[in-house]
């Protein structure tokens, strides 16, 4: 069962060259956050939606929805509560006007920060830490190093603290439990804690690199990845979706007028074009791992 479930992590996107996987990312998220368009944005958070499901699992996109509803509902709030720009007056909060073009702006553009949230979890997913210094360990190797580091830094930071808790919560000190000043005092130990645990690994994690002559010469390298005909067929398809993406960017097409009044374009040939490939795009890590999924079943 361990090695059926190992199997099937690393199914999908992740079975193509880092290359191609990393660069699937950096087309997908950039077009999230350049097109401030209605359409646009349901078409990246639906299909980012669809594919956290089948890569990350239901699970982790509950948890995931879970802290980017709230931030959704926030913004969209937000923007016509602190923006009353618009010609189209709703109603006075305040002897402050709030306009149906705020109103509808916080919403695109909170569905924009949440689209662009769940992608980058299905990018740590994806593209791991091993994959990022292939990439850039040539090239940038004290960067890529310390940009692997920081993205791996919070779940290991979530993880020890709750080692830490269960650790407290086993000897009576449970920081969900008793008046709030001994909670306060339960959350600051283990705040304490982690801190102590962090400054400990960073020092240990520097003494390791400077016995093992980290910075002092060339270092070599070895590579477990092959960049074959399959990542290359992917990686041209990815670059001719996200060229009809740089054309929707500079031709304006991936924009739409808020204010003063919501200018609706008129959809033609082109734009008929540009969708079509935008959701192409965004559809292409779940269409991989839906086939992944039916060739494991038949095999079983």
């Amino acid at each position: 069962m361990n090695t059926e479930k190992a199997l099937k992590t690393e199914s999908g996107l992740s079975l193509y060259h880092p290359l191609v996987s990393f660069g699937y990312f950096v087309a997908v998220i950039a077009g999230t956050l350049l097109f401030i368009h209605p359409f646009f944005v349901l078409i990246s958070l639906l299909c980012a939606i669809l594919c956290a499901a089948l890569i990350n699992g239901k699970k982790a996109l509950l948890a995931t929805l879970g802290f980017g509803v709230p931030m959704f509902a926030f913004i969209a709030v937000a923007n016509p509560l602190f923006n009353h720009r618009g010609a189209t007056i709703l109603f006075y909060l305040f002897d402050n006007p709030v306009t149906k073009e705020a109103m509808i702006y916080g919403m695109v553009s909170a569905g924009m920060m949440f689209a662009a949230v769940i992608w980058f979890t299905c990018y740590n997913t994806v593209v791991t830490s091993d994959k990022f210094i292939y990439i850039f360990g040539r090239i940038l190797p004290s960067i890529a190093l310390i940009v692997s580091m920081t993205l791996s830094l919070i779940p290991r930071l979530m993880a020890q603290v709750k080692i830490i808790a269960d650790s407290q919560r086993s000897i009576g000190l449970d920081w969900k439990s008793g008046s709030i000043k001994q909670r306060i005092h339960s959350g600051a130990r283990i705040l304490s804690i982690l801190v102590s645990w962090a400054l400990e690994d960073a020092v240990i994690t520097a003494d390791s690199m400077r016995a093992r002559g980290y910075g002092q010469h060339k270092r070599s390298t070895f590579s477990i990845f092959r960049f074959g005909k399959k990542d290359a067929k992917m990686l041209l398809l990815i670059i001719v979706l996200l060229a009809a993406e740089i054309f929707a960017y500079v031709s304006g097409r991936g924009t739409m007028e808020f204010y003063p009044a919501i200018v609706v374009p008129e959809i033609d040939f082109i734009d008929t074009i540009i969708y079509i490939s935008y959701i192409a795009l965004g559809l292409i890590p779940a269409v991989i791992q839906i086939k992944e999924d039916l060739k494991w079943k038949q095999l079983k």
